[in-house]
């Protein structure tokens, strides 16, 4: 079998793919918050979460492994003695003390980053460890992203490659190698950045080390792997630059191909995608199921029965709005400030409304990232994430948006994107099922051109 690791967030996928069929397993781990605002996790905790994952799998050969990972992290590495502390992740905001550093740089070298600066990016995270760690800084070989770390336990190889190294605000993006400009600019070391390798490719074999810290035969080809987005774009099979796609999981993604590097936005951020040269423009929001799963808790509502009663009739409401904005937000706003807010409450509306105005909500969200993203020459919307499974959900989106949604029936394209990788990489024919997409139609409601207007008004009257 193919195994596909997806190293997320909270989480850890394996997904193993066969000829004729495919299983998936998963294990948590902590996210820690020592001090407001931060968030970190032990490295240690991922070999063990993989170990825990593969032992849920059906018994079989491994014959080969890809990766894909959570963007922008980053871990500090002694080569002789590993991890020199926990893995800085991309929701961690200590960095944004030094956001200035990087917006007062001449406006060529930030459109050659083509990204705005946003705490927990790579650069910021290793400048706090700098001026705020330096020591630590000093001992550390290396800084790695969170899948390159995981591949160097695996295989040994000390290495990143475009897909991730584009998402650091340390990449100079039309040269495609790390910004030496911008690495003397902020002191950062570029000996302690890994060297970029291709995302195509073979990292080497598992060790014996890490077949007996994890539970893999030692031999099994490993890939380079890729930053998550851009695994799960290849994972799609999306290669049509007029299709868009949006991701709604945690937060929310709007993302687009593009075959040339596009400009930067200050709204908007530019990655390189799987295939040399390719490249995609995101709109990114942070409040798509984090803001939704704090609602439907507060609420003490459980899904199943919220859609149970929406699809049997419980209408949206039209005199309540909800701004989800509860962990400030980036498209298009950038606004780390920004707050969360029910309008228009009243006697009459109960929870079932409250949570209807939560999803309205977050699908005005993913309106205006499309909109800021650009429709002009966009032929489909393709809907993907575990969301997806709710119809309800799915058509009241393609409401919001206005028009029909291909929606993806497969989940955890990251994870799919990894394991095709690593099959390519070993020289493998791809275990590739079908993957059959549904055309939803939208909700008919005719009244959510003025409310979203209202909504888009009432960000502006409230924000400080």
């Amino acid at each position: 079998m193919q195994l596909g690791i997806d190293l997320g967030t909270a989480s850890l996928k394996a997904l193993a793919c066969g000829v004729q069929a495919e299983a998936v397993a998963s294990a948590p781990y902590p996210v820690s918050s020592p001090e407001p605002l931060w968030a970190e996790t032990d490295p240690e905790c991922w070999l063990d979460a993989l170990r825990s994952a593969l032992e849920q799998l059906p018994a079989g050969t491994v014959e080969s492994i890809g990766l894909s990972g959570q963007m922008h992290g980053i871990v500090p590495v002694s080569l002789a003695h590993g991890a020199l502390g926990p893995a800085i992740l991309w929701a961690d905001r200590r960095s944004a003390r030094y956001l200035d550093r990087i917006r007062a740089l001449s406006p060529e070298l930030r459109e050659s980053l083509r990204n705005p600066a946003a705490a927990g990016m790579a650069a910021l995270s290793i400048l706090w460890l700098k001026e705020e760690r330096p020591e630590l800084y000093r001992r550390a070989d290396v800084f790695l992203h969170p899948k390159d770390y995981l591949r160097w336990r695996l295989t040994g190889e000390v290495a990143t490659e475009r897909t991730d190294a584009s998402a650091s605000l340390l990449y100079d993006c039309p040269a495609e190698t790390w910004h030496r400009e911008l690495a003397g600019e902020l002191g950062i070391d570029l000996a302690k950045l890994p060297e970029i390798r291709p995302t195509l490719g073979l990292a080497g074999r598992v060790g014996a080390a890490a077949a007996a810290r994890t539970g893999l035969d030692e031999g099994v080809p490993v890939a380079r792997g890729a930053a998550d987005t851009a695994a799960a774009l290849f994972g799609s099979g999306l290669e049509d630059e007029a299709t868009v796609q949006i991701s709604a999981g945690s937060g929310l993604q709007v993302v687009r191909l593009a075959r040339s590097l596009p400009p930067g936005s200050p709204s908007l951020n530019v990655f390189a995608a799987v295939g040399e040269g390719t490249w995609y423009r995101m709109a990114a929001m942070l409040n798509g199921g984090v803001a939704l799963e704090w609602v439907r808790s507060m609420l003490g509502l459980s899904w199943a029965e919220a859609y149970a009663a929406f699809e049997a009739g419980a209408r949206p409401p039209r005199d309540l709005q909800f701004l989800p904005y509860l962990a400030g937000e980036r498209t298009p706003y950038m606004d780390p400030d920004a707050r969360g807010a029910w309008i228009g409450l009243g006697l009459h509306h109960g929870r079932l409304d409250l949570l209807h105005a939560a999803l309205l909500g977050v699908a005005m969200s993913l309106r205006l990232g499309l909109e800021t993203l650009g429709r002009e020459g966009v032929r489909q919307v393709r809907f993907i994430g575990g969301s997806a499974r709710y119809p309800y959900w799915t058509r009241l989106v393609a409401a919001v948006l206005g028009q029909p949604l291909a929606v993806a029936s497969r989940p955890d394209l990251s994870a799919r994107g990894a394991a095709i990788l690593g099959a390519r990489a070993a020289g493998l024919p791809v275990a590739r099922l079908p993957e059959p997409e549904q055309i939803v139609e939208p909700l008919p409601l005719d009244w959510l051109e003025d409310y979203y207007a209202s909504f888009k008004d009432a960000y502006r009257r409230l924000s400080i």
